[in-house]
Parts: structure tokens; C-alpha cells; sequence
């Protein structure tokens, strides 16, 4: 489904202008109720315009056209052009810690393997939406795919088993089951060891209470850390089932990493069979559309 990589651009697209401010009260005077593309409010995302991906969607986009060009996984190549993005003098996109880490290991000679950081920030597992376009043998092998691509830079288990649930929640709600289900179904099996229960608990338990999404948000906590990022997502999935633009207005509302939440958001909303269709304008306006 093309869906579910687009949403995902998009909802990345649209979460630049708040990313990475922590204050709900700037982020409402500067950017209102957060209605569209943005130019970035922070000196994180130096020569980005309204429309441009945050350095999460860049990663993702060196996924999407490495699937296209081999039309299959090839994590060797994938990690080779993803070496070839960072080195590219004109390359505008913010480095990360996480990136940091893999580039000087790539640098010193060790292979895409073995270069992995020990970040335990969700951005690692939220860049896996363009490996739905592929015709996979098994889910399994899916899977396994997500959990690679997640783990080339990001070795924290939690974060690897992040990409696996969302995985498997995006699964789930293509082949037609309610998103709060699939949370519940997942969240239910017996193959997590790093995700703890409390997580998933915690976003039923704000969903269903009368704060509101930012102070709940918060209270999970805004940081790019997967303790305060999966609860946060869960939150978001639950209380909007079937309202993703909802959703993705009150993620880039709430403030700090809306970016990385917002990707696996709009790949989750991406694979509902009866999903609302965004405008086209919202493809269109996205920098990288051609």
C-alpha cells in the first residue's frame, strides 16, 4: 500500500516546523494549531523549508529509493547509500548522535553490521514505512527487515523491538483490524523482552483520562528516548483511531521529537483499509514529491 510510506513523509513533513521544542506555549505562538507545513523554529534543521523532511524522513528516503533501484532489501546497499547520503558535502540534514556513531565506525572500516550506537531514541525504528512496498515471503521476513534496518544504527534492544511492534501493529491493521485491536493484540504477545508492559498500560490509561493530549504528552515525556516516545505514540493511536489528521495535529502540538513519532503515526494510519484519503495537496506540497 502507497499509503503507508506517504503518510508516514508527510506526517514527518509536517512536524519540522515545532521539532524539537520542548515548550507547548512557543510552539502555539508560533506556529498556532499547527495546521500544515512549516519553516523550521529551531537551528536544528539549518537550509530546511516548509514542505522538507526532518533528517528521520532524509533516512527514510535513502531507504524508499534503495528499495527502489534493487527492488528488495539489499541491507549491504542500503547501508552503503545511506554512507554516500551523509558523506555528500551539499547534504543538509541534521547528524545525530546515533548517526554520529555509525559514520565514524563506517569511516574506520567496520562493515554496516557492526557499526550500530547504543541509542535508545526511537528514531532508528521510525524509519522503516518504505519496506511495506515490497512483496515479502512472510511477514516474518518483514520483520526481520524492520529489525535490521533499525538496528544498522540504533543497537538498543527496546528500540529494535519498537520497530518489530509497530511492524506488526501496521500488519494488523492492513489486513483490517481497528488500530486500539492491533495495539492491544501485539501488545499482548508473549515476544517482548525489552518492551515492558507498563508502556502500553500507561497510553491506555492517559487515552481514556480527560487530559488532554499535549499534557499527556508531556507527561509520558517529549524526548526522542522510546520510554517517552512508544507510550506517547500508543496515547495518540488509541484516543484517534480513526482520525489521523487529529492525531498528527496534537503529536507536532505536544512538541519535542514530533518528528519520530510522526513517522510511525502516519505509517500506522497509512495501512487502514477505509482511511479517510488526505488531499492530494499534501503529497504535492511535499519538496520531494517529484
Amino acid at each position: 500500500m502507497k499509503k503507508i510510506p506517504i503518510y508516514s513523509f508527510i506526517a514527518d513533513a509536517r512536524s519540522l516546523g515545532p521539532h524539537w521544542i520542548y515548550s507547548q506555549r512557543e510552539i502555539a505562538d508560533k506556529f498556532g494549531d499547527v495546521a500544515g507545513y512549516s519553516e523550521p523554529g529551531t537551528s536544528y534543521h539549518p537550509g530546511k523549508r516548509a514542505g522538507d523532511f526532518t533528517h528521520y524522513g532524509d533516512q527514510a528516503m535513502i531507504l524508499l529509493r534503495s528499495l527502489a533501484e534493487h527492488r528488495r532489501f539489499d541491507f549491504e546497499s542500503f547501508a552503503n547509500e545511506w554512507f554516500a547520503f551523509w558523506e555528500e558535502p551539499g547534504t543538509q540534514s541534521y547528524r545525530d548522535g546515533a548517526t554520529n556513531v555509525a559514520l565514524d565506525y563506517l569511516r574506520g572500516g567496520l562493515p554496516p553490521g557492526q557499526v550500530t550506537s547504543p541509542s535508545n531514541d526511537i528514531a532508528g525504528a521510525a524509519r522503516i514505512a518504505p519496506l511495506f512496498l515490497i512483496k515479502w515471503n512472510t511477514d516474518e521476513d518483514l520483520i526481520a527487515a524492520a529489525r535490521k534496518q533499525t538496528a544498522f544504527t540504533h543497537g538498543d534492544p527496546a528500540v529494535v523491538e519498537t520497530a518489530e511492534f509497530f511492524t506488526r501493529v501496521t500488519l494488523a491493521v492492513r489486513a483490517g483490524s481497528g488500530i486500539p485491536e492491533a495495539l492491544r493484540d501485539v501488545a499482548s504477545l508473549s515476544v517482548w523482552n525489552a518492551i515492558p508492559s507498563e508502556w502500553y498500560e500507561a497510553a491506555m490509561e492517559s487515552s481514556a483520562s480527560t487530559a488532554s493530549d499535549s499534557a499527556a504528552i508531556k507527561a509520558h515525556g517529549l524526548t526522542c528516548h522510546v520510554p517517552d516516545a512508544f507510550p506517547a505514540l500508543c496515547h495518540l493511536l488509541i484516543r484517534y483511531p480513526d482520525d489521523m489528521m487529529s492525531a498528527l495535529t496534537a503529536n507536532a502540538a505536544a512538541g519535542g521529537d514530533s518528528a519520530a513519532r510522526g513517522l510511525i503515526l502516519g505509517m500506522v494510519y497509512g495501512a487502514k483499509q477505509d482511511a479517510n484519503p488526505l488531499s492530494d495537496e499534501w503529497f504535492q506540497r511535499l519538496n520531494a514529491h517529484d
